[in-house]
């Protein structure tokens, strides 16, 4: 007898140790959305001595310099 393949894919969730009660996250998430962009060395330079400068990551850097553009130039804009 030639030993069997199982070509079937495991059920999801059977690896690991089995789950102890729900565990809830409270931590509150503000900002849902994800922009992943691509940028050039000279702005990835520039955009690390900016965060340096002000001592705050490079994300809300980028997350002010969206804002301010979408103020300027989206009149339906609104923060919030």
């Amino acid at each position: 007898m030639d030993p069997s393949i199982n070509t079937e894919r495991p059920a999801p969730g059977t690896n690991g140790p089995p789950a102890k009660g729900k565990r809830h996250n409270s931590r509150v998430v503000r900002y849902p959305i994800q922009l992943r962009v691509n940028i050039t060395e000279a702005m990835n330079t520039s955009l690390a001595r900016i965060s340096r400068r002000l001592m705050i990551p490079e994300g809300i850097v980028g997350r002010i310099a969206l804002i301010q553009y979408l103020s300027s130039n989206d009149r339906e804009y609104r923060e919030g």
